[in-house]
């Protein structure tokens, strides 16, 4: 239940603000919005304000914002000219290409928010995230984990001071004090002596609170280079150079549900993630994902007039079938993870 609740807080945000980023240049532009749903599937709770109802619906893997021009209305009430100006269609091209921008362009946003948020407000103590083979830590008996609390009886805070004490006590029996889980146990430990600095063979992170305008620079910066990765790794899974890692909603709730276990700092992280991820998906040029509306757009520029609707039809049908199998291939994928038919 705790997954459940991890993974639709966690997607829910993600998505609400993917919409809200629709729907706010949507109503920026004066284009008239029939609804704004999380969810797909049946309606659970439905309030109308103005020209635009606000729903909630019964599966939580979306979201849409159904606007005038691009969507059928679903009432009589809802129907408007087709030289309305309320209509997408009329909207200069700027505000179309803006409006259908807005959604993944938000999701890079909050990446930046949570990120920010993450270097203001989490701190990890120096704590050790790999253990050299016959390493001196691994023979004294330490484990990934491990927080340091004092090194030869000096408490530390950081991971340069750390290494200062170890490296200064190389072939010298010195006491480690680390705090593993609950408990806080004193570990001997002789460094070896590698050109006359001790080592004992461990890998140690930490991170301290940044001040608000660096935690926003550092925000920006890494994700960016999340984003580079990502596009990186993409194109390499496209071309064939690295085996295809995709998960569904069966590998996304596991995900969600294992990092819940590891605390706030984790979900902040992996909702970053998301949020890269989410907003590259819906750029890549597939009719029914922002990007697809998009290259339509710049099609109808260049040709001076629109998309004949039966063949952006044809077009979105293609684009809805590629997705479909792209999600039953990850739901499979998904499954034999769980080992299920082992």
């Amino acid at each position: 239940m705790t997954t459940l609740i991890a993974f639709i807080v966690i997607f829910g945000t993600i998505v609400f603000v993917h919409e809200l980023g629709h729907f706010t240049v949507a109503k920026m532009a004066g284009i008239r919005v029939y609804e704004f749903s999380l969810g797909f599937g049946p309606t659970l709770g439905s309030k109308k304000w103005g020209e635009t109802k606000y729903s909630i619906r019964a599966l939580p893997l979306g979201g849409f914002v159904k606007m005038a021009g691009m969507d059928k209305p679903e009432t009589i009430d809802d129907e408007i000219e087709a030289d309305d100006p309320g209509s997408f269609q009329n909207k200069s091209l700027a505000w179309r290409i803006a409006t259908i921008a807005a959604g993944p362009l938000m999701n890079f946003v909050f990446a930046v928010v949570l990120f920010a948020i993450y270097f203001m407000l989490v701190t990890i103590p120096p704590t050790i995230t790999l253990i050299e083979v016959d390493s001196p830590a691994e023979q004294a008996g330490f484990l990934p984990g491990d927080q340091f609390v004092a090194v030869d009886d000096v408490p530390v805070d950081s991971t340069q001071q750390i290494v200062n004490l170890i490296q200064a006590a190389p072939d010298r029996e010195i006491n480690v004090t680390v705090k593993r889980n609950t408990d806080v146990l004193d570990i001997p430990v002789t460094p070896l002596n590698k050109e006359e600095k001790g080592v004992i063979g461990v890998g140690i992170d930490s991170k301290p609170q940044y001040p608000f305008f660096t935690s926003v620079s550092a925000a920006v910066t890494q994700t960016g280079h999340m984003t580079n990765q990502l596009v990186h790794d993409l194109g390499q899974m496209i071309v064939g150079k690295q085996k295809a890692e995709i998960s569904g909603p069966i590998g996304i709730v596991q995900i969600v549900g294992q990092t819940a276990r590891h605390g706030l700092p984790s979900l902040l992280l992996l909702a970053v993630i998301l949020n890269i991820n989410l907003g590259l998906l819906n750029l890549l040029p597939v009719p029914v994902l922002d990007g697809g509306w998009i290259v339509i757009l710049a099609i109808e520029a260049i040709r001076g007039k629109p998309l004949a609707p039966e063949h952006r039809g044809i077009a979105q049908f293609i684009g809805l079938a590629l997705l479909l199998l792209l999600m039953v291939f990850a739901t499979i994928k998904d499954i034999s993870r769980l080992n299920l038919f082992s």
